[in-house]
């Protein structure tokens, strides 16, 4: 905290992770030593993948390649495009896309002030609450137009525990609380330079439950992971007609159904077993 390099040992300082803005460089890396121009970019380029679907935080109901999402962001032109989802309420620690000096950002929950996060409009609506998921779309070449602005993104401080060792005695300190900065790019560092970035609002309790905590604390962890994709799944199974018993708890593999299609055989049917299904036709043995 007071400015010098963290070493990990005598001999060498103490790195991490760039965080998730990283990415942008990673792609421009040679694949294989043996080929410098094979990389992931030129890869897509040659395969001509023209637009790609990307998310950052462990989110169990993510929807990869959502069709909506990516026709939403080509309908509308977008060279980059995000998913956000309502606020839940003003104190929420999420950040929240917004204009700032006329220009698409992610303003991070610390960085408004109490009156700002509060602020509703005509339709008592946080002014403030496109909350930010970090679920992106892309076309290809707004990815390779990313290196020719990159040398302007800001580095964002982290305040971490950081391991390191003590100079003097040469042993490793595993410290307690945060004793130093990281400094970290953001994958929405690119926002301000889109010539078009597009918006899609998406319901939370369909696409978003990020996992971000230790099993137990209550709250984004495990097991609130799988009490939402388990009550989606049954959402799934009764708009198609099918009643689940009380206490059980079907997940639908992918194999079995998307976003809640294909699902027209369990209409009628009661289903008093739990179980992983990972075809139609295992539903059948659930009854």
């Amino acid at each position: 905290m007071d400015g010098k390099v963290l070493l990990e040992t005598k001999s060498r300082v103490a790195v991490a992770p760039d965080g998730n803005g990283g990415l942008y460089a990673a792609i421009r890396q040679p694949l294989s030593p043996s080929d410098k121009s094979h990389t992931v970019l030129s890869d897509l380029t040659k395969r001509k993948i023209q637009y790609v679907h990307a998310y950052c935080v462990d989110n169990c109901l993510v929807r990869v390649a959502d069709p909506p999402f990516i026709g939403h962001s080509i309908e509308k032109q977008a060279d980059c495009a995000a998913k956000v989802v309502p606020k839940a309420s003003p104190t929420e620690s999420v950040g929240v896309v917004a204009l700032r000096a006329h220009k698409f950002n992610v303003v991070e929950y610390s960085e408004i002030s109490k009156e700002q996060a509060e602020r509703r409009d005509e339709n008592g609506e946080l002014s403030f609450r496109a909350g930010n998921i970090a679920n992106h779309f892309y076309t290809t070449e707004y990815l390779k137009t990313v290196e020719s602005f990159e040398e302007e993104l800001a580095f964002h401080i982290a305040r971490k525990k950081i391991a390191h060792v003590d100079v003097e005695s040469g042993e490793s300190v595993k410290p307690s609380k945060p004793n130093g900065m990281k400094l970290e790019l953001f994958v929405f560092d690119v926002f301000p330079f889109t010539k078009g970035l597009s918006v899609l609002e998406v319901a939370r309790s369909e696409e978003f439950s990020p996992l971000k905590n230790a099993p137990g604390t209550g709250s984004d962890d495990p097991e609130t992971s799988r009490r939402d994709l388990l009550a989606q799944h049954k959402r799934f199974l009764e708009a198609a007609g099918a009643t689940v018993a009380e206490g059980v708890e079907i997940e639908l593999s992918p194999l079995v159904s998307y976003a809640g299609e294909g699902l027209e055989s369990v209409k009628g049917k009661t289903y008093t077993k739990s179980g992983i299904v990972e075809s139609i036709e295992e539903l059948d043995a659930l009854v």
